[in-house]
C-alpha cells in the first residue's frame, strides 16, 4: 500500500480574476508564491519517494517549492497539463455566461462529453491524463508519490479513482495549493482527505522566520 498527494498549484491572477487560463501558460502571482512556500513547509515533515508535475509553469514552480525542501527535482509531465479552454481561455467566467450562455450551461451541465470551441472535454482530459497517472503508480508501489497539477486535471483523477461520472467534476472543489489523499494498491484507491489546506491560514509574517 502507497500514498498519493494531488497538489493543485498556487495562486495565479487569472485565477484571482477569475479568468479561464487553460493550457495558457500563466505564472503564480505573490499570494500564488506565498502558498507554495506554505505548501513546502506542510511536506517537510512528509517524505516524498517521487514528486511530478504538469509543465505549465504554475505547476512547476509550485512543486519546485516542494521540491526544495524533499530534495527531489519534479518530474515535468505534459499530459498532466491543464483541460484545455479553446476559445474561453482568457475570458472572464462572467462574460462567458453572457456571451456564450448556451455553451456555459452545456458545458456545467455535461462536461464529461461537452467539448469547446477548440478545446477538449472532461473525457478527453481523462484519456490522457488517468494512464499517465496509473504510470507513475506502478513505479511507486510503495511511499509516498505527489502530482502538482491543476483544477480541472485533478478533478477528473479524484472522479476516475472514485469511480464517479465525470459530469460530476464540478462538484468537486480542488483550490488553489490544496492537498488531497488516497491510499493506493494496485488499482484500488481509497481517500484518506480532499482539499486539505489550513496551512494556508498561517501569518504571512511566518515567511520572513
Amino acid at each position: 500500500m502507497a500514498k498519493l498527494y494531488l497538489i493543485r498549484h498556487g495562486e495565479t491572477d487569472y485565477n484571482k480574476t477569475y479568468r479561464f487560463q487553460g493550457q495558457t501558460d500563466i505564472p503564480l502571482n505573490e499570494a500564488g508564491r506565498a502558498q507554495a512556500e506554505l505548501l513546502a513547509r506542510y511536506f517537510r515533515e512528509i517524505p516524498l519517494d517521487g514528486l511530478y508535475c504538469s509543465s505549465l509553469g504554475r505547476a512547476v514552480e509550485t512543486a519546485r517549492a516542494i521540491g526544495r525542501v524533499q530534495g527531489l527535482e519534479p518530474v515535468s509531465v505534459d499530459a498532466f497539463r491543464e483541460l484545455n479552454f479553446g476559445a474561453w481561455e482568457g475570458r472572464n467566467s462572467e462574460d462567458i455566461q453572457k456571451r456564450d450562455a448556451r455553451e456555459w450551461k452545456e458545458f456545467f451541465a455535461s462536461p464529461a462529453d461537452t467539448v469547446l470551441p477548440g478545446g477538449e472535454s472532461m473525457t478527453d482530459v481523462q484519456r490522457r491524463a488517468y494512464p499517465a497517472l496509473r504510470k507513475i503508480l506502478e513505479q511507486h508501489p510503495q511511499g509516498q508519490v505527489a502530482v502538482v497539477a491543476h483544477g480541472g486535471i485533478l478533478r477528473v483523477l479524484i472522479c476516475t479513482m472514485l469511480g464517479m461520472n465525470l459530469n460530476r467534476t464540478w462538484h468537486l472543489h480542488v483550490g488553489n495549493a490544496s492537498v488531497t489523499c488516497f491510499y493506493y494498491w494496485g488499482n484500488s484507491y481509497t481517500l484518506e482527505f480532499a482539499n486539505l489546506s489550513y496551512y494556508l491560514d498561517r501569518p504571512s509574517l511566518e515567511l520572513k522566520l
